[in-house]
């Protein structure tokens, strides 16, 4: 058994990152390891390179159904209580979310793959999207994690599960769901964005041509 604090957050004009706890029972003899996942979309990782005194954005890597958000939390180190297949299969650490995934990229790798894998990791460990929680325990019998959303997030389903391990085996899991929402304008303006992006692009070009012109107008005058 286990449960959160909150199942909802709603991202208005003012959300500034959200912290939730995570808390249930602990099983005798048994590990427990806690992952938060989602929304899985492509990403994208560039490298720049100067060419005739001038950076550009030349090699880049394209990855498919990745994570943007991947939090972990466990009773122990994950690499002493499960081996590396189980957690390369169940993508269960982001130090190893990129085994086995497809990708794209527009360049010849030179014994150097496992880098550019490395640095993405990184990148989404600096902008704090990836990154690991204590887990508190109490008389062996209760375990609590409280678990912090940047202000950043990405609106979507995340997926909280929970697993018992033993053996270095998973011997039982649970899921929840997280759901968060923009709400207020912000929402109203990312659904059209994302619904009628072609109506949103025109409506972007003639907002700022109509604010350089009114500019342009209130400058002469004065």
């Amino acid at each position: 058994y286990f449960d959160l604090s909150e199942d909802n957050i709603e991202i208005k004009t003012d959300f500034d990152g959200k912290e939730i706890i995570i808390f249930g029972l602990l099983q005798d003899d048994h590990d427990t390891l806690l992952t938060i996942k989602g929304p899985s979309s492509k990403m994208r990782i560039q490298k720049k390179e100067r060419y005739f005194g001038v950076w550009i954005n030349n090699k880049q890597i394209t990855y498919s159904k990745i994570p943007t958000l991947f939090f972990l939390s466990s009773s122990s180190k994950i690499d002493e209580i499960l081996p590396n297949s189980i957690q390369i299969n169940n993508d269960l650490n982001f130090d190893k979310i990129l085994k086995n995934k497809t990708f794209d990229q527009n360049f010849i790798f030179e014994n150097d793959q496992k880098n550019w894998n490395e640095n993405f990791v990184r990148i989404k460990k600096k902008q704090l999207f990836y990154k690991e929680f204590e887990m508190k325990m109490f008389k062996n019998k209760l375990f609590q994690t409280s678990i912090f959303f940047p202000p950043n997030i990405v609106p979507g389903v995340y997926y909280v599960d929970i697993y018992y391990i033993k053996h270095k085996t998973i011997m039982n899991k649970d899921q929840k769901r997280i759901i968060i929402k923009k709400t207020g304008i912000g929402s109203d303006i990312f659904e059209f964005a994302k619904n009628r992006s072609a109506t949103y692009g025109v409506f972007v070009i003639i907002f700022s041509v109509l604010s350089g012109l009114i500019a342009a107008t209130l400058f002469r005058r004065v």
